[in-house]
């Protein structure tokens, strides 16, 4: 159960005071370790902790009535509790809490402390990313972790052969692992290193190799975040379109093919999204907001659901009419190339389009005549 218990209006500011209160208390445990830092202001330093500490708690015990109340019940407490967002709720002030009941030393309080701060994933789309990245790179990443340790027990053996009766440093093969793993990683520190030629060679060797061994779980990574991404992008663009009620008729295999070619864009109010006489280089499907039409056909205002800037595509020449946002809009933009693409492989979609266009070149006719 990671959504917050309130009701859409009053999510959003719920939101903001839980992340506040984490963050204040987090920050305040920080800060506890430097000695002397609050002064006479302690007191009262102790008692905002406890206050952000409640706040933390009472959140947690809010969401559990939530899953209480819904119809699963028993259900949803249980999957909430074990949930990763609740095993982070329940960490955030539970130990600390014990630890002052109990009177444990203070080191508790910072650890857990600190540890309240993972509360913040339900509500950081970059933790949730990673997470989703971590989750289906395992695989990948597990064998690029057994590669890198075959490696670190491959050169400190062979360092350990090597250099056992000269450096001290080597005198086993646990003794040589700290070596090969700070070349490995390519830090380096120089407190153990080859005193022999054939090991500097070997030590060269490692180094070199540490470059690409690093390589291969952060090249799997940046992978996956790409694709994760990707996958995001085109989840949400599919929602967009699926509102549009120009597209409601569409099957989801039309609808899939149609969310790869839009790009989302969002307009603040006042921004001019195309001029009459600009060359035509796409077209708009307005999600939200409201823009102003302004050509032939007189000034005229479209809201969300409708679409602008085929008449230039259908016709292959300018714009005809010039389009600015009253209001913070949304837009899915389509371009030329991608608009032919798809109006050949959906006539019923391009016939609409030319139909609405030439209403509107009909009206303009008529303004003009």
């Amino acid at each position: 159960m990671s959504r917050d218990p309130l009701a859409p209006r009053r999510a959003k500011f719920y939101r903001w005071f839980i992340m506040l209160a984490v963050v204040a208390f987090t920050g305040e445990t920080v800060l506890d370790t430097v000695p002397g830092i609050f002064g006479a202001w302690e007191p009262v330093v102790i008692l905002a902790d406890r206050l952000f500490l409640t706040v933390v708690a009472v959140d947690f015990f809010v969401r559990l009535a939530a899953a209480w109340l819904s119809p699963e019940r028993w259900q949803a407490v249980v999957g909430y509790v074990f949930s990763p967002f609740g095993l982070f709720d329940l960490i955030a002030f539970a130990p600390v809490a014990l630890s002052d009941l109990l009177g444990w030393p203070h080191d508790v309080d910072t650890a857990f402390g600190i540890l309240a701060f993972l509360k913040l994933a339900r509500y950081s789309p970059a933790l949730e990313t990673l997470g989703a990245v971590l989750l289906s790179e395992w695989r990948p990443l597990l064998s690029a972790m057994f590669i890198m340790a075959l490696l670190v027990l491959f050169t400190s053996t062979v360092l350990y052969f090597v250099e056992r009766h000269l450096n001290p440093g080597m005198i086993s093969i646990p003794h040589a692992m700290w070596w090969s793993v700070v070349t490995l990683a390519t830090l380096g520190y120089g407190d153990v290193v080859p005193l022999s030629a054939l090991g500097k060679v070997l030590g060269a060797f490692v180094g070199v190799l540490g470059l690409g061994m690093f390589a291969l779980p952060a090249s799997i990574l940046a992978s996956g975040f790409t694709e994760e991404m990707r996958r995001r992008n085109f989840v949400n663009t599919w929602h967009l379109v699926a509102k549009v009620p120009f597209f409601a008729k569409l099957q989801a295999a039309q609808i899939a093919q149609l969310a790869a070619l839009l790009k989302m864009q969002r307009i603040i109010s006042g921004e001019v999204l195309m001029r009459e006489g600009d060359d035509a280089d796409c077209m708009y499907f307005l999600i939200s907001g409201q823009v102003q039409v302004s050509g032939p056909a007189g000034t005229f205002v479209l809201k969300a659901g409708d679409f602008f800037g085929e008449i230039a595509l259908l016709q292959h020449c300018q714009r005809t009419a010039t389009v600015s946002a009253l209001t913070r809009c949304q837009v899915l933009v389509l371009d030329a190339r991608d608009f032919q693409q798809f109006t050949d492989k959906s006539p019923e979609i391009l016939a609409t389009i030319r139909a609405t266009a030439q209403a509107r070149l009909s009206q303009g006719e008529e303004q003009t005549s």
